[in-house]
């Protein structure tokens, strides 16, 4: 397969340099030449196996590719378990670049930390998902239900899809709290291991890795709504029913009295996450319980604000390395706050486009920048429109064309309370009917790779044509040579509005048995791969009958710059690649039983588009469903790999 003298030459080179473990690193861990080695008669013909395992795992496995690894383990018994050790899946790691999934910043799952399943099943799942996410019809590899021990109403998942965050509540929905689960825990698989009480259902929950006083952390934001002191009475009513139907202001419920909301921002420190996540202790056990009990409260109150205006769209990020939360204050404000001791509020209205300056012009999203000290905010007003002359009678409604403007605009300074009005840096303006559900990917959330990849694109997503039809734009990062001067010298990505293109519109039906269903589809986007899901138009409910997911990538053919960055540093690895589809969007192939349990209704859905895994939660129960559109290694109930690997008892802790 490869040339003979470049083989030797690399046979009598120095040791191939990896950051992760060098083989004198591997023999001071006692993870270098294995003392115990298969049987062999070394009688017979020279054969690989005649070779150091060293020479086998540091130079001659560097040749080969994900398949030919996984083909060598299957030969006997030594290959089977020098296939498994770290160091090979570890170089893969590297080569894959940006398509790794985004790994917690905590000791756990640092480099030399990480155990060889663990990188084995980051490399199998990126390749995966890749090779089916670009089929034509997207396939789940597995389904898997879970009890969560709580009905979930709402979820969102890190990065990389080691933990997510529910508001969560008991089926009476009497007692609300915010859970934070493990997903990959070694023996259980999903726990949850931290729960903090909430008065009331949270919403538009934010959560990300971030570091806090040098601690890493998760910092979850999210948005409640309660009645005002002055009204509460015996029979208060229920704030969560009174919110806009599935992000569609035209479905807007009015409550009776007036409503207070509240912003608030909670820590959790990775440390914490780690200790109660230990494979040690079996979630459940007496010794579990009494361990949590041992430690200090996991959650850590960060900061709050209230309003009697409408808070929405809350985003967090660490601007100049301070942690801070930014939401819209409706219509037109923006406030941002630190997460500090001092918590310094900063508050600014955006100016409105001037074309339509006599309007109010509502914020309908926004995503903070913090790498270059901005926010990209989305607003919207209805075009002023005259009547008919002779208008039809008992026709249609007339639905105003919509204005909706793209801007860029500055963080406001620390503390500066009441800024003013901001105008934007830069904008763009656009026209449509009946807009709605504005949503933004964030470029940041993928791991930090170097300046040596190019940076993911902002996607832009929301719907018109009364929710059947998803428009797409795209914001590319900008070109190095053309950045501004600070982003040149530093590597950092630069987003400009002069970059945003209008990429394509999508229309989804799924064919019933007589006829075609017409849905209102929303989407959770990513920065590679978003989600579509869609339901009956005239499905008005909380409870959502799903006809279908698809899924969605950047470009036909994937010819835009950033897949074909990936799917290159994705063939350092791979040998066979499928034929990429030609179209944006693929309706997902799943088995009739999956297709009536999510059309028979589901309350909350999280996707995270590194792993591959859509979760989804049902009315009336207290059940987690896993979608994995990705595959991975094998494991026992117990965490060890299936079939074990043999002869060296040491193979059960990598």
């Amino acid at each position: 397969m490869y040339g003979q003298f470049s083989l030797i030459s690399r046979l009598i080179s120095p040791a191939i340099s990896c950051s992760y473990f060098s083989t004198n690193e591997r023999n001071r861990t006692g993870m270098g030449t294995w003392s115990v080695r298969v049987h062999q008669d070394f009688s017979s013909l020279p054969s690989l196996s005649m070779l150091s395992d060293d020479i086998l795992v540091d130079h001659i496995f560097d040749y080969l590719m994900v398949e030919d690894i996984l083909s060598l383990r299957i030969v006997n018994k030594l290959f089977y378990n020098l296939t498994h050790h770290g160091i090979i899946w570890k170089r893969f790691l590297q080569r894959i670049g940006p398509n790794v999934p985004v790994l917690p910043p905590s000791l756990q799952y640092s480099p030399r930390l990480l155990t060889s399943f663990e990188a084995e099943r980051l490399v199998i799942r990126a390749i995966t998902v890749h090779k089916n996410w670009i089929l034509p019809n997207p396939s789940a590899a597995s389904y898997l239900p879970t009890e969560a021990h709580r009905h979930i109403l709402s979820m969102v998942v890190l990065p990389g899809g080691k933990y997510l965050v529910a508001s969560a509540c008991n089926l009476a929905k009497t007692h609300y709290s915010l859970v934070v689960y493990v997903l990959d825990h070694r023996i259980r698989g999903i726990v949850p291991l931290a729960e903090t009480p909430v008065r009331g259902k949270a919403y538009n929950i934010c959560a990300k890795y971030m570091n806090v006083e040098g601690t890493p952390s998760i910092l979850i934001g999210y948005i409640r709504r309660k009645t005002l002191k002055s009204h509460q009475t015996n029979n208060s009513i229920d704030p969560s029913i009174y919110n806009p139907y599935l992000n569609n202001p035209r479905y807007q419920i009015d409550a009776p009295m007036p409503l207070e909301y509240v912003a608030t921002c909670l820590q959790i420190s990775l440390d914490a996450l780690d200790a109660l996540g230990n494979p040690n202790l079996v979630p459940g056990s007496q010794e579990f319980f009494d361990f949590a009990a041992s430690q200090p409260p996991p959650f850590r109150l960060l900061g709050h604000l209230r309003s009697d205006s409408e808070l929405r769209n809350i985003d967090l990020g660490e601007v100049d390395g301070v942690p801070n939360m930014v939401l819209a204050k409706m219509p037109e404000t923006i406030v941002m706050k630190e997460l500090t001791s001092d918590g310094h509020i900063s508050t600014f209205k955006c100016a409105r486009e001037v074309t339509f300056s006599q309007q109010e012009q509502p914020i309908c999203n926004l995503r903070l920048l913090p790498l270059q000290g901005q926010i990209l905010v989305v607003r919207s007003t209805n075009r002023p429109q005259l009547a008919p002359a002779n208008p039809t009678p008992g026709g249609p409604p007339i639905i105003p064309d919509v204005m909706f403007t793209v801007a860029m605009f500055p963080t406001p300074e620390p503390g500066d309370g009441e800024a003013g009005e901001f105008n934007p840096l830069s904008i763009a303006s656009f026209y449509g009917k009946d807009i709605e559900d504005f949503q933004i990917s964030d470029p940041h959330v993928l791991n930090d790779r170097g300046s040596d990849f190019l940076p993911p694109p902002i996607n832009i997503f929301y719907r018109n044509e009364s929710g059947g039809r998803i428009c797409h734009m795209i914001i590319s990062p900008t070109p190095r040579e053309s950045a501004p001067e600070a982003f040149r010298s530093t590597g950092k990505p630069h987003y400009a509005i002069a970059n945003l293109k209008s990429n394509m519109m999508h229309r989804l039906s799924f064919k019933n048995d007589e006829s075609r269903t017409i849905c209102r589809t929303f989407v959770i986007p990513g920065c590679l791969r978003s989600l579509f899901y869609s339901v009956p138009r005239d499905n008005r409910s909380d409870t959502l009958s799903i006809r279908n997911f698809s899924g969605h990538i950047l470009s036909k053919r994937g010819d835009d710059a950033y897949s074909i960055m990936r799917r290159e540093t994705l063939q350092n690895v791979i040998r066979n690649v499928p034929k990429h589809r030609e179209n944006m969007l693929g309706q997902f192939n799943l088995p009739p039983y999956i297709l009536d349990h999510i059309r028979g209704g589901v309350t909350a859905i999280a996707w995270d588009e590194g792993t591959g895994r859509i979760f989804y939660s049902k009315p009336h129960e207290t059940m987690l469903h896993i979608l994995d559109m990705a595959a991975t290694p094998l494991e026992t109930i117990h965490g060890q790999r299936y079939p074990i690997p043999l002869e060296d008892e040491r193979m059960l802790d990598l």
